[in-house]
């Protein structure tokens, strides 16, 4: 269980600080009228746990469990951001623009799931 335990965290270590990697470099160039790095990183997220729980459930890859863990459960968890997500469409209402707030929801949500497809279908078509 120790072991365990360990993956998550290292992934978690590793998710977050890409996390906040990926946030603060969209945040200089792009400013922080909009969450653009939270809307990436719950897409780039999204995307990949397509992709790894297709090759999981579906290619029988062989994973240890223990890199299932670190991977989806550590580093993935640590890199999306629902509740900075939550937090981000908090403060665009507050801000007063609801625009915005719709737009991250639409964004986060319709992508979010378009994303994990499209993870899928690349591993069930490209690596047959």
């Amino acid at each position: 269980m120790l072991t365990k335990i360990l993956c998550v965290m290292v992934g978690c270590a590793v998710g977050g600080g890409s996390r906040f990697y990926i946030s603060t470099m969209l945040a200089q160039k792009y400013g922080t009228a909009f969450p653009y790095g939270t809307v990436t990183v719950n897409l780039l997220g999204c995307f990949l746990i397509g992709i790894i729980s297709t090759f999981l459930n579906e290619r029988s890859v062989g994973m240890s469990p223990y890199v299932s863990l670190l991977l989806t459960v550590g580093f993935l968890g640590g890199l999306t951001t629902f509740s900075s997500f939550s937090y981000d469409t908090l403060t665009l209402v507050r801000l007063g623009n609801l625009m915005g707030a719709l737009l991250n929801i639409g964004i986060n949500v319709i992508g979010g799931f378009s994303a994990a497809v499209a993870g899928m279908f690349i591993v069930r078509f490209i690596w047959g």
